[in-house]
């Protein structure tokens, strides 16, 4: 049998793929990992440019993390958006110096896939890759009863409320795909879709050009995590944007999304009378608990999905 490691690649973002994506990076030194980072919620706000999803899965991998919150830096003072009542976006001190320095470097001609290796040495994260999807701005932009909504102001400003009525990635079509991912692909044993909201945090992914059918013609064995847990969103508009996609409000919708291009789904045991269902829709499943209170349950949920390798 032979020793090679063998590729991983993993595509996601927000809070859910950077709990999971910190259990999968316990195995970076036995696998090729490289995590393919959705950057279509990247906003300019306070004269910086914020990488949300990509700061998330930086902050969740190297511990910096604030876990009550699930995003931001433990332990990060707001004196900066406490200090005007026009704020909505939660940003910490120290996150905003940080974003500073990266639009800094971004001005200079710095790409983001750069300015994210920098980071990453800058916290010690090793043995990973970690890809924008593009280097490119692709922003997502919600048509909503209060009118056009960037995902941010809609998530954080008007808290979810406004009727979603349609979703725009801005720019999507111009985008060019971060180059390294088509190889990535190609070598992959594994591909998994993190616990992340598929209409807003996968399909930009998805929509750059060539990368649905270099996935499809890949030979790895595919793999997607169901965010929803016993009809309940981690959070986020998850269940409100498979109303508007005419999916089921379940894992059945979920499976229904992936369908077409994954061989198995990660359904949580309280879903587990789906399975047939789920099973007849051309789908194995594997049940496992996913909601990730804890690193354990993050890293047993890794493990488990590594063993169809």
């Amino acid at each position: 049998m032979s020793n090679k490691r063998k590729n991983i690649t993993t595509f996601g973002g927000g809070v859910g793929a950077g709990k999971f994506l910190r259990g999968l990076y316990n195995f970076r030194s036995e696998y090729i990992l490289k995590f393919v980072v959705n950057t279509s919620d990247d906003i300019d706000i306070y004269d910086v440019r914020v990488s949300p999803d990509v700061d998330s899965v930086l902050y969740w991998i190297s511990g910096t993390v604030n876990r009550e919150r699930g995003w931001g830096i433990k332990e990060d003072t707001f004196k900066m958006v406490r200090s005007d009542k026009s704020n909505w976006f939660n940003l910490g001190d120290r996150d905003f110096e940080y974003n500073k320095r990266k639009k800094a470097q971004l001005d200079s001609g710095i790409t983001l896939s750069e300015t994210i290796n920098i980071k990453k040495d800058e916290l010690k994260i090793n043995n990973v890759d970690i890809f924008p999807m593009t280097n490119d701005k692709v922003e997502t932009y919600l048509e909503t009863d209060a009118g056009l909504l960037h995902i941010q102001e809609y998530l954080i400003k008007h808290k979810m409320s406004p009727g979603i009525k349609d979703i725009k990635f801005v720019d999507v079509e111009n985008a060019k795909l971060y180059e390294p991912i088509k190889d990535a692909v190609f070598s992959s044993d594994l591909i998994i879709f993190c616990p992340s909201n598929p209409l807003i945090s996968v399909e930009p992914i998805l929509q750059l050009k060539e990368l649905q059918s270099i996935i499809n013609t890949s030979n790895a064995k595919k793999v997607a995590i169901s965010p929803i847990v016993n009809g309940l969103a981690f959070q986020g508009p998850i269940l409100n944007l498979l109303k508007l996609k005419n999916l089921d409000c379940s894992v059945i919708g979920i499976a229904e999304y992936y369908k077409d291009f994954v061989d198995y789904l990660v359904i949580d045991n309280s879903d587990r009378f789906y399975e047939d269902k789920i099973n007849k829709m051309g789908l194995k499943t594997l049940i496992q608990e996913i909601k990730m209170k804890d690193d354990n349950v993050s890293t047993e949920l890794a493990s488990s999905i590594i063993k169809i390798l």
